[in-house]
């Protein structure tokens, strides 16, 4: 790895030594630790939302080098939740104006703006890649990219009460990727402009995210490999979820907890899969909806059924559990005391591949 200015080996400037004051004082880090920052080069896609936590943090983590890819520019509803952003920089480029702010933060830092889409060559000459884009098709092409480079990544997303962290590294006794977190291939599962995004949450999963990165490269921390990490802003809980490797087909060998497996992530299935079982008569499925009342009044899967509508009924055959988008759903399959399988995508993902949907009570 070829030297950055003040940055590898003994020669950590007096610059870069007092910005990772506070870091070598952790325990087991010391000036160890921030030698390996300094000859670290991280790649980011996506400025927006979650990239914003993640470049402020690492721009002040004394690495090597930084990469920001983004083809966006800051537009003034960006604002309230890309904190990297001000009135000034609406209708600039967001990797540019990202870079600007990380040089200003360190000096030392040799920052890259790369204002356009991802490319599978943006990951060469990396150590990790943090996934920010929160869009599906430029994660996969992320998951496919790393895994042929042996490269770890850093994966985030939010969307409306709900956020979800995870690392993802496709070699060695470990492998996993985002194939085996989700093995059907979804359009995206909504967006910030129809959804909403609670600001405060991006900042929060973002952090995350960067600390992840730390962690890969100077092992401040364990990273989330194989694990899943959701948190539900409504009432701020914090759950984490196994994700195992899958077999040859990239299905991931999943089931809830009490169910002779020792994976405590519930399986998934499709919607194309859900909607061939319904329409089959002789199958008996049964889908629960656990999305609020609000959400429900947006139209709801034919034939499913509140969770309090369980109680006392043996004729429910198999559960399929939704929410909007999947996570809540993950959680109330934990805790079902029975097999429940949790519809990948939920209910945004079953309406965004044109499935009816009927109103409540119907």
């Amino acid at each position: 790895m070829s030297a950055t200015p003040g940055g590898i080996g003994d020669a950590l400037s007096t610059a870069r030594r007092r910005l990772g004051s506070r870091t070598a004082a952790l325990e087991g880090a010391g000036a160890v630790a921030l030698r390996e920052l300094a000859a670290a080069r991280v790649l980011v896609v996506g400025a927006g939302g979650l990239g914003g936590p993640v470049i402020a943090y690492l721009a002040g983590s004394g690495l090597g080098r930084l990469t920001i890819v983004d083809d966006d520019v800051v537009d003034a509803s960006n604002l309230a939740r890309q904190t990297l952003f001000t009135t000034a920089d609406v209708g600039s480029a967001k990797a540019e104006v990202a870079a600007a702010r990380a040089r200003a933060v360190d000096p030392e830092t040799e920052v890259v703006a790369v204002v356009g889409r991802f490319r599978p060559e943006h990951v060469d000459g990396h150590d990790v890649v943090v996934d920010a884009a929160d869009a599906v098709d430029v994660t996969r092409a992320i998951s496919d990219a790393c895994a042929e480079r042996h490269v770890p990544f850093v994966w985030g997303t939010v969307l409306a009460y709900d956020g979800q962290v995870a690392v993802f590294r496709d070699d060695g006794p470990d492998a996993v990727d985002f194939h085996d977190l989700h093995p059907e291939v979804l359009p995206d599962e909504g967006s910030c402009a129809v959804d909403g995004v609670l600001p405060a949450l991006c900042g929060a999963v973002g952090s995350v995210m960067a600390a992840q990165v730390t962690a890969l490269v100077a092992g401040l921390g364990e990273p989330l490999l194989g694990r899943l990490l959701t948190v539900d802003a409504r009432r701020w809980r914090w759950t984490e979820s196994p994700v195992r490797r899958g077999p040859a087909s990239r299905r991931p060998v999943t089931a809830v907890p009490g169910t002779g497996s020792d994976d405590g992530r519930p399986p998934r299935i499709a919607p194309a899969a859900l909607a061939a079982r319904l329409a089959d008569a002789t199958d008996a499925v049964t889908v629960v909806d656990v999305r609020t009342v609000e959400e429900l009044a947006t139209g709801v899967i034919p034939g499913s059924v509140r969770p309090d509508e369980l109680a006392g009924r043996d004729d429910v055959g198999d559960l399929v559990v939704t929410c909007a988008r999947g996570p809540r759903a993950d959680a109330w399959a934990r805790t079902a005391g029975r097999p429940v399988t949790v519809l990948d995508g939920g209910v945004d993902g079953w309406r965004r591949e044109g499935r009816p949907l009927d109103e409540p009570g119907r």
